[in-house]
C-alpha cells in the first residue's frame, strides 16, 4: 500500500469569528415506504465510500485484516456497509505504534522581512510541496497567517529543502511570496489499524425489520405547532430559528424514544440522533438536533 509520508494537516493559527446566529435545531422527516429505502438510510454502501475506505471495507468483508497507519482511524462507518447485498458492521482496533517526527510550518503570508533565499513552489521537492498548501487551495488567498503539521521521515528530511536544515525561507505561490518559519522535529505516534467485518443482515428486507422492531416509534398527540413544525420538515430538512415551547416538547418526544443511531450519546439536554417514526400512519426516517430545555 502507498501512503502519503508526509503528513499534511492545515491549521488556520488565527481563529475568525463567525457573523450571523445560528438555528435553535434541525429536523428532517424522509419517507421510507418500504424496507429498501429503510436499508439505505440505515446503511452506507460500499460504492458509495473514497478508494481507502472502500479497500479498507472489503479486505475487512472478505476477512484479510487490512491495515492502515495514521494518527487517527481514518475510517469509522458509524452504521453496516452493504456489500452485494449483505450488511456488515466494520470495526476497527489499534494493533501498533510507532514515533516519527513532525514539523511545524508557519507561513507567513505578509511578511516585513523579505530577505533571505526564495524558491516557487512548483520547484520544491515533491516532499515539501506536500507539506504545504497547494497555491490553488484557497488557504494561500487569505489574510491570517497558517501553518502546517508534516511528518517527514528520514530520507525525506535529506530530500527536503524546508526541514531540517531549511535552504530556503520564503516560498512563492503564484503572486504572493511566504516566509517559511519551521519548527521541529517533535514525536508524534503513528498508529496501525487493523478493519475487522461481521454479518449483520443477510438482506436488506432483514435489516429493515431488526430496525422496525427495535425502534420504530409513533409520533402522535401533537399540538398544532409541534405539527407545523413537523409537516415543514417532510421531505427537506427545516431549521428552527427560535427556540420555542412546542419546539422544545418535540425535541422531548424524540428524547424519550430509542435512536437508531446517535450521534452524541452523552450530550446532556440535546438530542442529536437519526429516528424511525410513524407520524399520520406514514413512516418516515428522521433526522433531529435540538435541545430538549
Amino acid at each position: 500500500m502507498q501512503r502519503r509520508s508526509a503528513l499534511l494537516t492545515a491549521l488556520v493559527l488565527l481563529v475568525v469569528g463567525l457573523s450571523g446566529c445560528s438555528a435553535a435545531g434541525s429536523l428532517s422527516m424522509q419517507p421510507v415506504p418500504n424496507a429498501t429505502a429503510i436499508a439505505e438510510h440505515a446503511s452506507i454502501d460500499v460504492t458509495d465510500l473514497d478508494d481507502e475506505s472502500h479497500r479498507l471495507a472489503v479486505g475487512a468483508v472478505k476477512g484479510s485484516g487490512p491495515t492502515v497507519e495514521d494518527d487517527h482511524p481514518p475510517f469509522t462507518p458509524d452504521r453496516p456497509i452493504a456489500v452485494d447485498g449483505t450488511y456488515y458492521n466494520v470495526t476497527w482496533s489499534g494493533i501498533d505504534s510507532r514515533q516519527v517526527p513532525q514539523f511545524a510550518l508557519t507561513l507567513e503570508k505578509d511578511p516585513t522581512n523579505t530577505t533571505g533565499q526564495s524558491i516557487a513552489y512548483e520547484d520544491l521537492p515533491a516532499v515539501d510541496r506536500r507539506a504545504l498548501p497547494a497555491p490553488d487551495s484557497g488557504l494561500i488567498a487569505g489574510d491570517e497567517d497558517i501553518a502546517t503539521l508534516a511528518v517527514y521521515n528520514e530520507s525525506e528530511q535529506g530530500s527536503s529543502v524546508l526541514v531540517s536544515e531549511p535552504r530556503y525561507e520564503l516560498v512563492e505561490f503564484e503572486d504572493r511570496t511566504v516566509r517559511i518559519t519551521v519548527d521541529g522535529p517533535s514525536p508524534k505516534t503513528i498508529y496501525t489499524y487493523r478493519y475487522d467485518a461481521s454479518p449483520v443482515a443477510d438482506s436488506g428486507e432483514e435489516l429493515a425489520a431488526r430496525i422496525e422492531s427495535a425502534y420504530l416509534f409513533s409520533l402522535s398527540n401533537l399540538s398544532s405547532t409541534e405539527k407545523e413544525i413537523v409537516d415543514k420538515a417532510i421531505g427537506e430538512t427545516h431549521y428552527v430559528e427560535d427556540e420555542s415551547d412546542a419546539w422544545t416538547r418535540l425535541v422531548g418526544r424524540f428524547d424519550a424514544a430509542e435512536p437508531v443511531y446517535d450521534a452524541d450519546p452523552d450530550g446532556e439536554d440535546y438530542v442529536d440522533g437519526e429516528y424511525l417514526v410513524r407520524y399520520d400512519g406514514i413512516v418516515y426516517w428522521a433526522d433531529i438536533s435540538g435541545y430538549t430545555e
